[in-house]
């Protein structure tokens, strides 16, 4: 690390930041909970994670997973914040990033985004995203310092799943075998694919695809806050949605400016509870076909 960043970093956080360990998972769990509940609170807002022992289940997964690269803040041995990046795609996916409520205003989320975008440039990554809420204002205005441009509104969606089939489409958990079709979609759609998270969610068994005569036409990696859709067209991303049992944890992201994807979802009973914002550095193709973001892009 350079000695200018090293210097930023002292003087912002009075510490050092530095990777964080399977040791950190309790401390960066905590925080992870209590900086996003001090933020919805002050706007009357739900708390994006569940509860506490969801964020420290949370924190022990990524800090497992292989792929995914967690930094912390640190001073006088205790944790301040950290910040996580999955980097299981040529594009990089940024959060959480959060804070110790007792710690903001020191300019320490800053100097983590800074050491996440430093690594990334060192690992030669084609591109950085994240999702920011869109009620935080500071949040925003320190990307945008950063050099994020905005890409999408995104509106989060819960309710209950629509239980319901397309015509002339088939939907199945998805299977090793499909992995290359599925990454060729997400390529035409996106110009990258995501075989890494893709892998993961087949192994885990959350991941499914959608099928038309002779060829899958989307996959989903789950249903919810933490999984991404990719599709041919809205009718496939439509099945995928209606073979979900729920919509795991604050809910599902749709871009806003697909109407007939939206107005669908509010059609049958789901309903908006936040508003998000893709966010991008680097490379950004506007995507050719129908997607459902995941919580980092």
């Amino acid at each position: 690390m350079s000695t200018h960043t090293e210097t930023l970093r002292a003087a912002a956080t009075g510490g050092t930041v530095r990777e964080a360990t399977a040791a950190d998972a309790e401390a960066c769990g905590r925080i992870f909970y209590d900086a996003f509940a001090s933020i919805a609170g002050r706007h009357n807002f739900p708390i994006e994670p569940g509860s506490p022992e969801f964020t420290r289940f949370k924190a022990d997964e990524m800090l497992a997973q292989n792929g995914i690269a967690g930094l912390v803040a640190e001073r006088d041995g205790n944790v301040l914040g950290s910040a996580f990046v999955d980097e299981r795609a040529p594009i990089a996916g940024i959060g959480p990033v959060t804070v110790d409520p007792a710690a903001q205003d020191a300019g320490i989320g800053g100097v983590l985004m800074q050491a996440v975008l430093e690594r990334e440039r060192i690992r030669g990554a084609a591109g950085v995203r994240l999702v920011q809420t869109a009620y935080h204002y500071r949040s925003l205005a320190l990307y945008a310092k950063l050099g994020f441009a905005v890409r999408e509104p995104l509106s989060v969606l819960q309710g209950a799943p629509p239980a319901l089939s397309v015509p002339g489409l088939g939907v199945r958990t998805a299977r090793d075998q499909d992995l290359a079709a599925c990454g060729d979609l997400c390529v035409r759609v996106h110009g990258h694919d995501r075989n890494g998270e893709l892998r993961d969610a087949i192994a885990a068994g959350t991941a499914a695809v959608v099928e038309r005569p002779g060829r899958v036409s989307g996959y989903a990696t789950g249903f919810g806050y933490g999984w991404h859709a990719v599709a041919e067209t809205n009718e496939d991303l439509i099945a995928l949605l209606g073979s979900a049992q729920a919509f795991v944890g604050l809910g599902i992201l749709v871009p806003s400016r697909n109407a007939e994807l939206l107005g669908w979802c509010l059609a049958h009973g789901l309903r908006i509870v936040q508003q998000s914002t893709l966010m991008t550095i680097g490379l950004y193709s506007e995507p050719a076909a129908a997607y459902l973001p995941s919580v980092v892009f």
